[in-house]
Formats: C-alpha cells, sequence, structure tokens
C-alpha cells in the first residue's frame, strides 16, 4: 500500500527530529550543518526547509522533543510509592537518570540556553519538567510532607537548579557521583520536611 503524502511528511519530520538530536547531542549546535542532518534522516534539504524554516527552529523542535522525553521518565507511574515526599526524591533520581545522557546535556542545558535564549528555554521547562516538580512539591505541601509557607513556585525554581547544576557537574556519570547526589537530594527533601 502507498504511503499518503501526510504520512510520508510526518515520518520524514520525525527522521529529522531524531537526526538533529543524534547530530547535536554529539557535536554541539555550532558544529551541526543542515546538509548533514538532512544526509543523516535520509532526505533532502529541500524537505528539511519544507519543515523546518532554518536550522534554529529545528534545533527549537529537538528540544521541545528532547523535554517531553525527559518528562516522561520522570512521570512513569511508581506503582508502589503513596508518599508525596517519596514521589519527589523519586522523580528527581528518574530526571538525574534520564540527564546522564550526554546528548540531553548538550541539548537542553549548553546549547538550549545559547541557542534559544533564556526565556524560550525556561518556557519548554515549566510545560515539563518544572511544572511536574511544581506539582510534586504542590501535593507534598497539601498532604503536610513540606511546609506550606514556603512559595511552591519559588521552591521548584530553586531545586530545579539544584538538579540541572548536578547533571552539569556529571553527578550521574559514575555510580559514586550518582549516590552522592542522590543522597544529597533526599537529604534536602526530608530535611524540608522536618519543618512542615
Amino acid at each position: 500500500m502507498m504511503k499518503t503524502n501526510a504520512r510520508r511528511s510526518d515520518e520524514s519530520r520525525r527522521a529529522l527530529i531524531a537526526a538533529a538530536r543524534d547530530l547535536f547531542g554529539t557535536l554541539g549546535y555550532g558544529a551541526t550543518s543542515t546538509p548533514a542532518i538532512a544526509r543523516a534522516a535520509g532526505v533532502s534539504r529541500g524537505a528539511l526547509y519544507h519543515h523546518f524554516a532554518d536550522k534554529a527552529a529545528l534545533f527549537t523542535a529537538v528540544v521541545e522533543a528532547e523535554y517531553r522525553r525527559v518528562e516522561g521518565e520522570i512521570e512513569q507511574d511508581p506503582e508502589t510509592i503513596s508518599d508525596t515526599l517519596e514521589m519527589l526524591v523519586e522523580g528527581g533520581e528518574r530526571f538525574i537518570a534520564a540527564m546522564n545522557d550526554p546528548a540531553s546535556r548538550q541539548i537542553l542545558l549548553v546549547d538550549g540556553p545559547a541557542v534559544l535564549g533564556a526565556g524560550q528555554l525556561l518556557a519548554f521547562d515549566r510545560q515539563t519538567t518544572s511544572h511536574s516538580l511544581l506539582a510534586g512539591i504542590m501535593s507534598a505541601q497539601e498532604a503536610g510532607r513540606l511546609p506550606g509557607d514556603i512559595p511552591a513556585d519559588a521552591l521548584a525554581s530553586m531545586m530545579s537548579g539544584a538538579y540541572d547544576r548536578a547533571v552539569l557537574d556529571g553527578f550521574g556519570e559514575s555510580d559514586e557521583g550518582r549516590l552522592a547526589i542522590l543522597h544529597a537530594i533526599r537529604s534536602l527533601w526530608f530535611g524540608l520536611s522536618r519543618l512542615a
């Protein structure tokens, strides 16, 4: 059966995003060319420019897809956890694990702010990973597991920055580093919990 034009178009768009993710994640934004992306995706440069106005537009699509991927990792439904504070700890651990991928770090934490600017990157973050963190904090506050007098959005901002910095510093790259940062995360959340 012949593929419809819409299906072919969707497949080439997905192939471009996947190829661009690999190249941006490996080489960085500056060293990645649109001809290389088109070749890696198995499409023409014309097809690339049919879907994306330029390299920056394609990078924006990659960033958005990467945030969604990381959010999906964070929001895996923990079947055995009912404590809202433990869910926050688990979500942080899953974030560290998802961002252990060097391509994710390069795209979201190194090139993302430089290429998209802090405002656009923050908008993606607030729709995905930070939104999950904020919802978890609010649930823990409602359950009396975190102090209600700390503004949830301020706490989410502070902890999001802490998670990002831990990832940038490479704490997810070795078992020793991962254990150290997970211990620090757990200590912070449970230390705050004692103030509730």
